[in-house]
C-alpha cells in the first residue's frame, strides 16, 4: 500500500466505442478526468494555507505565539472529532511506529511556533518564499539519513536556491532581521519532518499521521500556553479557530488531491502559493515585497523546479516536495 490512498481500482471494463472498434478502459478515463480536480484542490490547499497564515499574522498582533500556536492545535482537534465521531476518533490511535509518529508531531510543533513567531514580524511574500528551500534541505539530508545518492546537477541546484536566499536576504547590504533566520529554521526542521513522513508513509495511514499532528500540537503546546496566558476576547476565540480549522482542513483537501492525482504532477502548484501569500500581504498588510524578493523567489522556485524534474526524470518519488504540515502523507 502506497503512503496516500489510491484511486479506485482501475480494472478494465471492456466497452465498445462509438464506431464499434476496440475498447475504452473506464477507469482510466475517470481517472484521467479526475486529474483537473487534482490541481485544483492543490491550488486550493495552498491558498488556505495562506488563508491562515494571514489570520496568524493578525492574531499575534495582541496575542501571544504560544497561545496563538495552542488555537491553532486545539482547533485542529476538534476538527478531528468532528469528522470522525466515536469509534472513529478511537481507530486514530493506531499506529505502528508511535515514537516516529510523535516525533513527526513535534518536529510540525517546533516548525509552527517557529514559523507564527516570525510571521508577526516580516512580510507572507518573503516568508513563503524562504519556506521553499526546505526542499533543499531535503535533498542534502537525505543523504546521512536515507543512504541516498544526490548527483552533481541536484547539489547544484540546491546551491542556485540558496543563492536565492543570498538575494532576498542581501547580508552585508542590509540588516538582516532575525525573523528571516526563523524561517530558515523553520525550512530545515520541515526538511527532517519531510523525510520522517516518507518514511512513515510506508506504515502509517495518511488520517492517522494527520491526527497525530493536531494531538502533539495540541499536547506539547498547552503547558507553554498556559505559562503565556491572555485570554482572548470573543473575536481573537474566532480567529484561533478559523486558524486551526482553515490549516487542519487545508491537509485534508491536499489529501483529496493527492487522491485524484499523483504528486509528481501537483508538485508545481505549490509555487502557487507565493502568489497569494502577495495578493494576501498587499491587500491585507498594505506590503508589497520589493525586486530583490521577486527575483530570490523566482530563482529558489526555477531551482525547485529543476530538482523536481530532475528526480522525475530519474524515476524517484519526489521526495524534496512537501506540502506544510505533511498532508498528503
Amino acid at each position: 500500500m502506497g503512503p496516500f490512498p489510491h484511486l479506485p481500482d482501475r480494472r478494465s471494463q471492456t466497452l465498445t466505442d462509438d464506431h464499434g472498434n476496440g475498447t475504452v478502459d473506464s477507469h482510466a478515463e475517470t481517472a484521467r478526468k479526475e486529474i483537473p480536480v487534482g490541481i485544483g484542490l492543490a491550488v486550493l490547499a495552498g491558498f488556505l494555507f495562506v488563508t491562515s497564515d494571514s489570520v496568524v499574522k493578525m492574531a499575534t498582533h495582541d496575542l501571544p505565539v504560544p497561545v496563538v500556536v495552542w488555537g491553532r492545535f486545539a482547533a485542529h482537534m476538534l476538527l478531528m472529532l468532528f469528522l470522525f465521531p466515536g469509534r472513529r476518533f478511537t481507530k486514530l490511535f493506531n499506529v505502528k511506529q508511535p515514537v516516529k509518529v510523535i516525533g513527526r508531531g513535534v518536529l510540525l510543533l517546533i516548525c509552527t511556533s517557529l514559523f507564527f513567531t516570525a510571521i508577526g514580524h516580516i512580510g507572507l511574500a518573503e516568508a513563503n518564499a524562504i519556506m521553499f528551500v526546505s526542499p533543499f534541505f531535503v535533498v542534502a539530508l537525505s543523504i546521512p539519513l536515507l543512504k541516498e545518492q544526490v548527483g552533481i546537477r541536484r547539489w547544484s541546484a540546491v546551491i542556485v536556491g540558496f543563492a536565492g536566499i543570498l538575494i532576498i536576504l542581501r547580508p552585508g547590504f542590509q540588516e538582516v532581521h532575525w525573523a528571516y533566520l526563523l524561517i530558515l529554521g523553520v525550512a530545515f526542521f520541515y526538511g527532517l519532518f519531510t523525510i520522517l513522513t516518507r518514511t512513515l508513509s510506508l506504515t502509517e495511514t495518511a488520517t492517522s499521521m494527520w491526527f497525530y499532528t493536531a494531538l502533539v500540537g495540541f499536547v506539547g503546546s498547552s503547558p507553554v500556553a498556559w505559562y503565556f496566558w491572555e485570554t482572548p476576547t470573543p473575536e481573537q476565540w474566532a480567529m484561533l479557530l478559523a486558524i486551526g480549522c482553515i490549516g487542519g482542513g487545508s491537509h485534508y483537501v491536499v489529501i483529496q488531491a493527492y487522491r485524484r492525482a499523483a504528486a509528481s504532477l501537483l508538485a508545481p502548484f505549490q509555487y502557487v502559493q507565493i502568489v497569494w501569500a502577495t495578493i494576501y500581504g498587499y491587500l491585507l498588510f498594505g506590503h508589497f515585497p520589493d525586486g530583490w524578493t521577486l527575483g530570490g523567489a523566482a530563482v529558489i522556485i526555477a531551482s525547485g523546479l529543476y530538482v523536481w524534474l530532475r528526480e522525475r526524470s530519474l524515476g524517484e518519488t519526489l521526495r524534496s516536495t512537501s506540502w506544510r504540515g505533511g498532508g498528503p502523507k
